[in-house]
């Protein structure tokens, strides 16, 4: 899986701007097979005068910045639909006008003219924002809309960096070369041997995962046949990242490394927000979900600082919900898709290609409703965060790229079905099994199929059927964890982590 950055970075950003302004303008392209609601209908006919006014370059500085007050306005009315409505009830017509309404914003952020006196400089992080959260909240991708909000975003970035270096990127960089300088002399005194830290698994668990070298790794035809009975149980695959080329997973000083902060604030540039989970384990009363610069959450996470395992490394682990620290955690998220220089740091594994059938233990198993069938998220987090016993609806092939988790499994024979108990609930939980099949109903099924125990937790002991019939393992970089749908998981982070997941 390969992204590329090159047409985008070589266009004409006049020519970008212009086009989409056309765009824009054209009856019929903002929203396509929608209700025509009076108040949608009206919104398009706004956001079709101004892009016109816009593209006639009669429009004064001044007149711009009263167009994009305007627009303003008209992006907080798509907000209030946004939180009235759940996701999924969301007319499409409110997305797409949302989107435009971003898309027409830069436009007239970039036709300002640059007369050397007025710093633009918060008008174009604010517009690039916007575009992030067309790309995030209003999902641009899944309406065709993703292209020109990437094309902007790398012209709002030009523009923004000739306004002069941005501080807060350019801190965490300085911090980055430092602490790189630092631990590059350290590596040079330090045995190889020593390198990998040695963790210890503490979930409630009789038995450990299965696992393979990669050479002795169950095939790809293994997986396809109609009577294999190597998929309906999950595996480890040790090392796989390392040999399928995927650069994420080198080491910090390595080209394409996630290891590298400098890497990842480039593959996205300046300015972007990301979503983010406020708290270690989303079953809390106090969890909660944010938009943050991408350079401040890779700087919370200590992003900067060189991990060298030695015998403290436990010490990350314990201090990561260290007392009066906010635990933030990027879960679930498509970061690729909104960061597109990331797709070439990775690849889809071939069992994600296997069109598997469904198994005995889950026999309602449909794939993703997608056009390629697949849905791929990233996982970016400090030491300490925990996902809670969950299952999912699909086949998942889970690997990780950085750093160090604990994952717990349990046998899918223990999930609850519609209303019945799981003995891994609490006497109040109850579950209502629904098989989401868009990215939507994922989130909005958050709940539906999460326990509320922490099995990491050995004050409070588990059932001994279920601790008999579960295993447990520690992923390192580059190690692939196969599961079928229906499986019981729980992941813990042992030190910061960048983990790539695929459903199918």
């Amino acid at each position: 899986m390969g992204g590329d950055r090159k047409g985008a970075d070589d266009a004409d950003p006049v020519n970008s701007v212009e086009a989409i302004l056309e765009q824009l303008q054209q009856r019929g392209t903002l929203v396509r097979d929608v209700d025509d609601a009076a108040a949608a209908a009206a919104a398009r006919r706004q956001l079709r005068c101004l892009a016109a006014s816009v593209g006639s370059n009669t429009s004064s500085g001044p007149s711009l910045r009263s167009m994009i007050s305007a627009l303003s306005a008209l992006s907080r009315l798509c907000d209030q639909k946004f939180v009235t409505f759940s996701y999924s009830d969301i007319l499409i017509a409110w997305r797409a006008i949302y989107i435009d309404t971003q898309l027409l914003k830069a436009c007239c952020a970039l036709s300002i003219p640059s007369d050397g006196h007025v710093d633009q400089t918060a008008t174009l992080r604010r517009c690039i924002r916007d575009l992030d959260l067309a790309l995030i909240v209003a999902g641009a991708t899944s309406l065709s809309k993703h292209q020109p909000c990437h094309a902007l975003i790398l012209t709002l970035q030009s523009r923004l960096l000739d306004q002069g270096p941005q501080d807060i990127e350019h801190k965490v960089q300085s911090c980055a070369s430092s602490d790189d300088t630092r631990a590059r002399k350290r590596l040079k005194t330090t045995p190889a041997e020593s390198m990998k830290p040695i963790f210890t698994t503490v979930s409630q668990a009789d038995s450990r995962i299965v696992e393979y070298d990669f050479s002795q790794a169950p095939t790809f035809m293994d997986l396809s046949s109609i009577d294999s009975t190597v998929r309906s149980k999950p595996f480890i695959v040790r090392g796989y990242a390392q040999r399928t080329d995927w650069s994420a997973v080198q080491s910090d000083s390595g080209q394409g490394s996630w290891s590298s902060v400098n890497h990842l604030l480039k593959a996205a540039g300046p300015a972007r927000v990301v979503p983010v989970e406020v708290g270690a384990n989303y079953t809390r009363a106090d969890w909660g979900q944010d938009m943050m610069l991408w350079s401040d959450f890779l700087r919370h996470c200590r992003w900067h600082q060189a991990v060298i395992p030695n015998e403290d490394s436990h010490s990350e682990s314990e201090n990561g919900l260290g007392s009066g620290h906010v635990v933030l955690y990027m879960a679930q998220h498509d970061l690729a898709s909104q960061f597109p220089a990331l797709q070439q740091d990775y690849r889809l594994p071939d069992y994600v290609y296997t069109c598997p059938s469904a198994p005995k233990d889950w026999p309602d198993y449909k794939p993703p409703a997608t056009e390629d069938g697949v849905i791929t998220n990233l996982w970016v987090g400090p030491a300490g965060t925990i996902s809670p016993p969950h299952h999912d609806a699909y086949y998942n092939c889970f690997v990780q790229a950085v750093g160090y988790k604990e994952v717990w499994v349990s046998s899918p024979h223990l999930c609850p079905r519609k209303d019945v108990q799981s003995p891994l609930s609490s006497s109040e939980d109850k579950f209502a099994f629904n098989k989401a099949t868009t990215k939507a109903s994922i989130a909005e099924t958050l709940m539906t199929n999460t326990a509320s125990m922490d099995v990491f937790d050995k004050a409070v002991p588990i059932r001994s059927d279920i601790k008999a019939a579960a295993s447990n393992a520690i992923l390192g970089p580059g190690d692939l964890l196969y599961m079928p749908p229906g499986w019981w998981h729980s992941l813990r982070s042992l030190t910061r982590s960048f983990s790539v997941s695929t459903w199918f």
